[in-house]
């Protein structure tokens, strides 16, 4: 399945993306942790959206690290409640 971040109606491409347990389209995804590398920076506290082929997350961001010599960046946080609003990007 191929994701895209979703950030005040732009969407990116995410690459390497990792659901850590169990799989998120068999049980419960709210809470459950995940990562994946960005081409945009995100903040920690951040919300946005990544959009799946067949389903949508709302993500929490815990945590953006930059690789060096590229304007990628390693993302981890933990899927959140669908209520909250869409963060921007830094």
């Amino acid at each position: 399945m191929s994701y895209k971040l979703s950030i005040e109606n732009e969407t990116y491409p995410v690459e390497e993306i990792r659901f850590l347990g169990e799989n998120p389209l068999t049980a419960e995804a709210v809470g459950k942790p995940f990562s994946f590398v960005s081409p945009v920076r995100l903040t920690s506290g951040q919300l946005c959206i990544l959009r799946g082929d067949s389903v949508d997350y709302q993500l929490l961001i815990n945590g953006c690290l930059g690789f060096t010599f590229t304007s990628r960046y390693f993302v981890s946080g933990i899927i959140a409640h669908k209520a909250a609003v869409i963060a921007t990007a830094a």
